[in-house]
């Protein structure tokens, strides 16, 4: 190499390693101290698109299990007033058996109506005070159609909630309504004719209070807010259900309730009409015959004594259906529990694989970092004692001209 004044070569190029050596120790540094191998896109650009889609997976995945645990209280929830409901069916039967006993007197057969009738009070309410975050579960139509004494339709198959399992839209899992369906149900009398409704309006419907027909207690339902009402015509041995609407409110002023529908049409109904508000309680799900559903077989008469017997019977069928129907709905949330739980372990093993694919590409190992930072160092300090060396090499030029 010339002995040059101007150009120092070397001190150049001990200057551009001692930088080098300085950036490499930097990003060694930033490594360590995040804990991240990739910090900003230049680190790695192919990884950070795989790590960012990982990330996406992940948070999805995590946020779904958290869903599905949400989802199993609903499921919980719901299946625990069922069994309450159950419960008391089994005491309704328990009483019905005891009033069909022929040693009963009308007394003792009038006390046991009247406890069963507060115990179907009680379903409807437990009924319509299971929620859920503010939504109503039990409160789906159990009536689908109209049809004979037996239950008409089948169960719904729509679907009354979704649960979110991951990002991707279509990843959920879906609860039919057939297992959200409505414990109670009541029944009661229409006040008044009214005009059929050909094209969608809101109308009201007053409820009779003085009706002869009306057992006493039952003339003004309770609980029938959210709930679909129907108007029942008996002809012969065949019994037919007409949907109305769904009850928007109910309100009593000066003893009369009135319900409101906000929109809907309807052929109309007669003063003294029966309307049956949906539910379990109001399904005919006995096989027997000219059977009534177990909220009107309570209410009908139960003490007098030539037919007090048969009626009891007619209870007992009607509570041995019910606490069948009650058991299918609670079958039904049982399989969507354990499904909900298989889903949970199966995402959080994803989550658990995800996120040990993302490490490997996006976190630092430190074994080898700490080798590379100490690598950087001695690099450092050797360009930095060259540069000094190198720097001084110009003072060679003085000795020559001397």
């Amino acid at each position: 190499m010339a002995a040059v004044l101007n150009s120092n070569v070397a001190s150049l190029w001990a200057s551009k390693n001692l930088q080098g050596a300085q950036s490499k120790m930097a990003d060694s540094v930033e490594r360590l101290s995040s804990g991240l191998r990739i910090n900003r896109a230049r680190d790695d650009a192919a990884g950070l698109g795989i790590a960012s889609a990982l990330t996406q997976q992940i948070n999805g995945a995590n946020q779904g299990v958290r869903n599905l645990n949400d989802g199993i209280s609903m499921v919980q929830t719901a299946e625990g007033a069922i069994a309450t409901a159950q419960e008391i069916a089994q005491r309704i039967l328990t009483l019905a058996t005891q009033g069909a006993n022929g040693t009963m007197g009308s007394a003792d057969r009038s006390a046991i109506q009247n406890e069963m009738k507060q115990l179907l009070t009680t379903i409807d309410s437990i009924g319509a005070r299971t929620k859920f975050s503010g939504n109503s579960l039990l409160n789906n139509d159990a009536r689908t159609g109209t049809g004979s004494n037996a239950a008409a339709g089948a169960a719904p198959t729509t679907e009354k909630f979704s649960l979110q399992v991951s990002n991707t839209t279509t990843d959920k899992i879906s609860l039919s309504a057939a297992a959200f369906l409505n414990i109670g149900g009541t029944k009661g009398v229409a006040n008044a004719t009214a005009t059929a409704i050909t094209a969608d309006a809101a109308f009201t419907m007053v409820m009779d209070t003085n009706s002869s027909t009306v057992v006493s207690g039952t003339n003004q339902p309770d609980s029938v807010v959210g709930t679909t009402a129907y108007l029942k015509a008996v002809s012969g041995s065949t019994t037919t259900y007409t949907k109305i609407g769904v009850v928007a409110s109910s309100a009593i002023s000066g003893g009369v309730q009135t319900l409101t529908f906000v929109s809907g049409q309807h052929g109309g109904w007669t003063a003294d009409d029966t309307i049956v508000f949906s539910g379990q309680l109001t399904q005919n799900l006995s096989a027997t015959a000219g059977d009534l559903s177990l909220s009107e077989a309570v209410q009908a008469d139960l003490t007098t004594s030539a037919t007090s017997t048969a009626a009891f019977q007619m209870v007992q069928r009607a509570a041995a259906g019910y606490i069948t129907a009650l058991s299918t709905q609670r079958s039904l949330l049982g399989a969507y529990q354990n499904q909900i739980e298989f889903t949970v372990s199966n995402v959080t093993d994803l989550s658990s694989n995800l996120s040990a694919a993302r490490s490997s590409v996006q976190d630092t190992d430190y074994a080898s970092e700490t080798a590379t930072l100490t690598k950087g160092q001695i690099l450092q300090q050797a360009a930095t004692a060259m540069l000094a060396q190198a720097n001084q090499m110009p003072n060679v030029i003085l000795s020559l001209l001397k």
